[in-house]
């Protein structure tokens, strides 16, 4: 009887787990929107970054909070889940905010950094690709994290241009 009350127990800790991973690593459900979940958690972070974050000091905290709970939440996940499930997308929260750090708030430049991520994140070349064969949360979040670097690389490259050019 005893032993049964544990197991209970046990299981019952358990699951409230499994829902507060679920909760983290869909981004608070975003993960369940059946059509781009990815795209559409990315977008979602645009606009908090927008008006949300203004202290570059908060915005590292934030990088780096996000990305190793995204590493620990996705480890748990892809054992729930599988390898790289789509419903997990706090992966495209630290991708996304390394792309948009410190960049002016200017719309076309968030929205270049939107499309520079999508193509990155959705593409994969070398070494995004490659990064996925890291194991469990690692190979989840350092596709995006790399995908976040060459995007802000090149958006960065971008801004330069459109500023010498005005």
């Amino acid at each position: 009887m005893k032993r049964a009350k544990v197991e209970f127990k046990e299981e019952r800790e358990r699951g409230k787990a499994e829902i507060f991973y679920s909760i983290a690593g869909t981004l608070l459900g975003i993960g369940y929107i059946p059509l781009a979940p990815a795209t559409a958690a990315s977008i979602i972070v645009c606009i908090l970054i927008w008006f949300l974050l203004k202290s570059p000091l908060t915005y590292l905290s934030l990088i780096i909070i996000l990305f190793t709970l995204g590493v620990w939440i996705s480890s748990k996940l892809v054992i729930l889940w599988g390898e790289d499930n789509r419903r997990i997308v706090i992966d495209e929260s630290v991708g996304m905010l390394i792309t948009l750090f410190m960049i002016p708030q200017r719309i076309l430049f968030f929205l270049i950094g939107f499309f520079l991520f999508r193509f990155f994140d959705i593409v994969k070349p070398y070494p995004i690709n490659e990064s996925q064969n890291l194991k469990n949360g690692w190979g989840v979040v350092m596709d995006d994290v790399i995908a976040g670097m060459y995007s802000s690389i090149i958006l960065w490259i971008f801004i330069f241009f459109y500023h010498l050019i005005q």
